[in-house]
């Protein structure tokens, strides 16, 4: 009887094995447990079998399954998805194949997949030189952003890229509110989000569609607590104060702040609530005198009519 003991694989050896990337490797264990590998002394290690069922699920991913949809299945029911006919293979797909990177967007693609951050900044610029702030919003931040979120669940992009992502669409509209604050601005609208939202993302672009419309948008970032919030707004009385929480941050404790910012906030000063389950909050904040706001074109809706007002 030999004493040998089973091989392991160093995690970039199981990379190199299956022909998946080390990030990919983490992104599915991390998010959907495709393998659980071992530790060893040098980091994680992965046994015969585990490449296996890596190798089974890569190939199943390249008959066009995404990895959330499979990486609960067993090694036996991954070998039965590709014996199978493609046409009989829909029940585990998609109900609505992505429609794929758009054309404008490749380009910029290409240089985060390629970790080329200059380049990725440097592709931005040029859309945002070239598209009014409305087209750039739709045609080219809202759909990276969507890519980039697509990717990220799917394991193939890293957390890295994602992250330089944020910070890529973090300068540009940053950089566009700055640029297209007018220097006499209409009246001023108060951007931010309640303690314990991180995502700023859709206040940042309703802030470069603000002061694009003329308006002096005052930019306070995510995560303030409500007192914060109506500190800034007593200090520069803005006609509204915007702010975007998640579906998944409708907490009591976001709901009692946003009734602190509704309570205090000065009286001519509007409350607009986005980017979450706004049904749900407009009703654990009835009678507080919100503005429910669904998407862009409802905030433009409201933008213009605030801008009537100011004239």
């Amino acid at each position: 009887m030999s004493n040998q003991s089973p091989v392991q694989y160093p995690i970039r050896a199981a990379a190199k094995l299956t022909g998946i990337s080390i990030d990919t490797l983490r992104a599915w264990e991390r998010r959907y447990q495709a393998v659980v590998p071992l530790r060893g002394e040098r980091g994680r290690v992965y046994d015969t079998s585990q490449i296996r069922r890596l190798r089974l699920l890569r190939d199943v991913i390249e008959r066009g399954h995404a990895i959330g949809q499979v990486a609960s299945l067993n090694d036996a029911a991954l070998e039965a998805l590709l014996a199978a006919p493609l046409s009989t293979q829909s029940q585990v797909q998609p109900a609505t194949e992505p429609a794929g990177t758009p054309e404008i967007l490749k380009p910029v693609m290409d240089a985060i997949e390629a970790f080329d951050f200059a380049q990725a900044n440097a592709l931005l610029g040029r859309l945002a030189a070239l598209l009014p702030a409305r087209e750039l919003l739709s045609q080219v931040v809202l759909p990276l952003m969507s890519e980039v979120g697509d990717r990220w669940h799917d394991g193939t992009l890293s957390i890295a890229q994602e992250h330089m992502v944020s910070s890529c669409l973090r300068n540009l509209l940053g950089g566009l509110i700055r640029l297209n604050t007018p220097s006499l601005p209409q009246a001023r609208i108060l951007f931010a989000t309640p303690a314990g939202e991180m995502h700023e993302f859709g206040i940042l672009a309703a802030a470069m569609l603000a002061a694009s419309s003329g308006f002096e948008a005052v930019y306070l970032g995510p995560n303030l607590p409500a007192r914060e919030i109506l500190a800034a707004s007593e200090r520069t009385r803005p006609l509204a104060i915007v702010v975007a929480i998640k579906t998944s941050s409708s907490t009591a404790d976001v709901i009692r702040e946003l009734k602190l910012v509704a309570s205090k906030r000065p009286m001519n000063t509007e409350l607009w609530i986005g980017g979450g389950d706004t049904g749900q909050l407009l009703h654990a904040l009835r009678g507080s005198r919100l503005v429910a706001l669904r998407n862009f074109e409802e905030f433009e809706t409201h933008l213009a009519r605030l801008k009537g007002t100011a004239l």
